[in-house]
């Protein structure tokens, strides 16, 4: 093969090789219910917004639900599983930022995060400081909203725990708090679906002052694994 034909054929090859997409993958992540995001059987706006940004990239994406504890511990210990969502940004979990625990993808959504209350008992607040006054209910394990969890841990902010957002919602329904952290979507549905909380929803209502509009992230394992699939992912948005 005379020179310049074998050039071109080199310089051919490697076009081919280097636009060629990187080998699909399928990529296992945890989730939990959390209607009307997830639903109990994995599907929902969530887990197909996070599909199709998989999808965008050239791999498919599995998603299986968990209580919630253990989705977060599956996806950081677990090598079976790369991630978890729909997680909110904590600089706490952000191995990029100093923590421990995670690579958060770029936000594929958001969640208005405030407080649900007795309409009888509204509660009063503009700084964080005015929520001293109240005894606030909140979901064991969640991340609330940066400075309102960290006042909570310095006891700076008086809180009861619940097992899960309806009976979060039950809680201030029946005056055993003065107000329960929930995202206003979800609170909507269960109001709708969830027959305890729709026979309260007509003496609650939703705080006109949000604690904060999250952006929903993947949270990808802490390895050059989790950080391909990450990037993976953020390609896709």
């Amino acid at each position: 093969m005379p020179l310049t034909s074998l050039k071109t054929g080199v310089a051919a090859a490697l076009l081919v090789a280097f636009s060629l997409p990187a080998s699909a993958e399928t990529f296992k992540l945890t989730t939990l219910e959390w209607p009307p995001y997830v639903m109990a059987d994995g599907s929902g706006p969530s887990t197909d917004a996070v599909k199709a940004a998989f999808a965008k990239a050239g791999h498919t994406a599995d998603a299986t639900v968990f209580p919630w504890n253990r989705a977060v511990k599956m996806a950081a210990e677990d090598p079976a599983w790369i991630g978890v969502f729909p997680e909110y940004y904590s600089a706490d979990a952000d191995a990029e930022k100093g923590g421990s625990r995670c690579l958060f993808s770029k936000s594929f959504g958001v969640s208005p995060v405030g407080f649900v209350q007795l309409a009888t008992k509204p509660i009063t607040w503009k700084t964080h400081e005015d929520l001293k006054a109240y005894k606030i209910g909140v979901v064991r394990g969640y991340n609330n909203e940066e400075q309102f969890d960290a006042m909570v841990a310095k006891g700076e902010i008086k809180v009861d725990e619940a097992e899960s957002d309806s009976q979060n919602i039950l809680k201030a329904a029946g005056g055993r708090t003065d107000a329960a952290v929930v995202d206003r979507l979800v609170f909507e549905h269960l109001a709708k679906t969830d027959p305890q909380v729709a026979a309260v929803a007509g003496k609650l209502t939703f705080n006109e002052v949000l604690l904060k509009e999250h952006g929903l992230h993947v949270c990808f394992k802490n390895s050059d694994a989790g950080r391909a699939a990450r990037d993976a992912f953020n390609s896709g948005l």
